[in-house]
């Protein structure tokens, strides 16, 4: 009778303080759990919400638009190169030209005095349809042309260039300060690829005087280059060319009856008789 009774009193023993600690530690753990998960939960919502909200107020995302084609890129482009603005100035000159290229459906770059340098002829962007040069220029002993920019004259910062002939240091007149000057070999080789299409008129003097320059031209694909065939005055180039811009784009003649309306309109140049002559492809 004694073992049965402590086998059953052994059977449904009493819990100790160690397993009441136990199960203390095992509820808290899962309340605690339960608590961090809701947290955690709670801080998701709010950077979700704030995350939409700082977008929303961003705008929309970039779009994809369809142009139809007509985008800027489209558009076809002239340029008027004046190296001149910065010491001869013709408002009227370039306001004429913006005005006259823009109603024909041009869009119009205009490139004025200090920006003219050798560095941007080499960065000069292509597909323009027409390139005005409105920079001095001059034969030089080997009968080159040069076109002056507008930047001064440094020594040795074009070394390579000056050394193959490309650039040389030229004077507009005998008392203004030397300025880089390019010729036909540097539009040969650093220019190339940019006058595919492009009409080119050369208001400075002496223009129509290098058959190495128009045939350069040529072989880059323009489809005219327009110069004078001596010195000119630059308010008589001016005028010219101006008449010729409106004949050419406000009027639609055909090149060669353009410039032979010039002529007769305008006239030759007071002091030389020069005109202006066209060479085409």
């Amino acid at each position: 009778m004694s073992r049965f009774t402590r086998h059953t009193r052994g059977k449904h023993k009493p819990q100790g303080i160690k397993h009441k600690v136990h199960a203390s530690k095992e509820k808290f753990r899962v309340v605690s759990t339960a608590v961090t998960l809701a947290i955690v939960l709670c801080c998701a919502v709010i950077f979700s919400y704030y995350l939409v909200s700082s977008l929303s107020a961003r705008g929309p995302s970039p779009q994809i638009v369809e142009t139809n084609g007509n985008s800027e890129d489209n558009i076809p482009k002239v340029a008027l190169i004046d190296a001149l603005y910065s010491t001869y100035p013709n408002l009227n000159f370039s306001r004429s030209f913006n005005r006259t290229l823009v109603e024909a459906g041009f869009r119009v770059d205009i490139y004025e005095g200090n920006e003219v340098t050798v560095d941007f002829l080499k960065r000069l962007k292509s597909g323009y349809k027409l390139v005005i040069l409105r920079m001095h220029s001059a034969l030089s002993s080997s009968n080159d042309l040069y076109f002056f920019t507008s930047e001064p004259y440094s020594e040795g910062k074009y070394a390579e260039e000056e050394y193959y002939q490309l650039v040389k240091k030229a004077y507009a007149s005998d008392d203004s300060e030397p300025v880089f000057a390019v010729n036909w070999g540097f539009i040969e080789r650093l220019m190339a690829g940019r006058f595919n299409g492009t009409l080119v008129v050369a208001m400075g003097c002496d223009g129509a005087r290098d058959s190495w320059l128009a045939k350069e031209f040529a072989n880059q694909g323009a489809i005219g280059y327009i110069a004078w065939t001596g010195p000119v005055l630059l308010s008589h180039s001016d005028q010219a060319i101006q008449y010729l811009i409106e004949s050419l784009y406000k009027e639609k003649l055909r090149l060669e009856d353009a410039v032979e309306r010039t002529n007769n309109q305008i006239g030759a140049d007071p002091d030389s008789g020069a005109i202006l002559d066209s060479c085409l492809p």
